[in-house]
């Protein structure tokens, strides 16, 4: 009798610390933390976006030019391409922006990540995170608000951004400029760079990091 009440007892206290040990489950899983909007009621930004082009397109009220840069393996796989148009792309070396002297062009910026199909347009996310993201051309920081420009030495080129990231105290983001060519000017480099600066953009290069860098020939004629 004694040995079947030591069974009972035990099979009774064993079936409490079941269900004490399912209620914590329980209640530990309802109670685990998810992520939490940010302040400004959008979810944490997942990791960073691949881009695989770079794509300008030019125009100066009348006609369009597009050119473009493509890396669609990344670092360490086939030599990327530069090139004329959508469609057909040549070493860099062959492949030279050319632009009239003593003109405007309006440039529109797009960045894609074209291993997806279709391809993502990665510069509408940009746009809309502009108050962390800005476009630099060869590393120089912009004149102040309202009327940011950078000159582009020596090849009589001024470029002015056009678009802001709508801030408080707005600054240029870059994916829509203005370029104003001078006189003629021989073949030059220009670099232009996506920088991300989560809490640090201020419209200086100094901070962040580059998410993307894309040297191109230029030329005015």
């Amino acid at each position: 009798m004694k040995t079947k009440m030591r069974t009972i007892i035990k099979m009774t206290i064993a079936l409490v610390l079941v269900i004490g040990f399912i209620f914590f489950s329980c209640k530990k899983k309802k109670d685990d933390p998810v992520p939490q909007p940010t302040a400004t009621g959008n979810l944490p930004p997942n990791e960073q976006e691949i881009i695989t082009t770079m794509r300008l397109i030019f125009t100066d009220g009348t006609t369009t030019a597009t050119y473009q840069f493509k890396d669609l393996d990344g670092d360490g796989g086939t030599s990327p391409f530069y090139g004329p148009g959508t469609t057909t792309a040549s070493a860099q070396s062959d492949s030279i922006i050319n632009l009239t002297a003593n003109k405007n062009y309006t440039l529109n910026l797009l960045l894609l990540d074209e291993t997806k199909t279709p391809a993502d347009t990665i510069s509408n996310e940009v746009f809309e995170e502009g108050a962390d993201h800005m476009i630099f051309f060869n590393q120089l920081s912009p004149t102040a608000p309202p009327s940011s420009s950078v000159t582009i030495a020596g090849t009589n080129l001024s470029i002015v951004y056009l678009d802001t990231d709508g801030a408080s105290n707005p600054l240029p983001v870059g994916l829509l400029t203005k370029w104003v060519t001078g006189l003629s000017a021989q073949k030059k480099e220009i670099l232009i760079e996506l920088k991300h600066q989560p809490g640090t953009k201020n419209g200086t290069y100094s901070s962040g990091d580059v998410d993307v860098s894309v040297p191109f020939k230029i030329k005015i004629n």
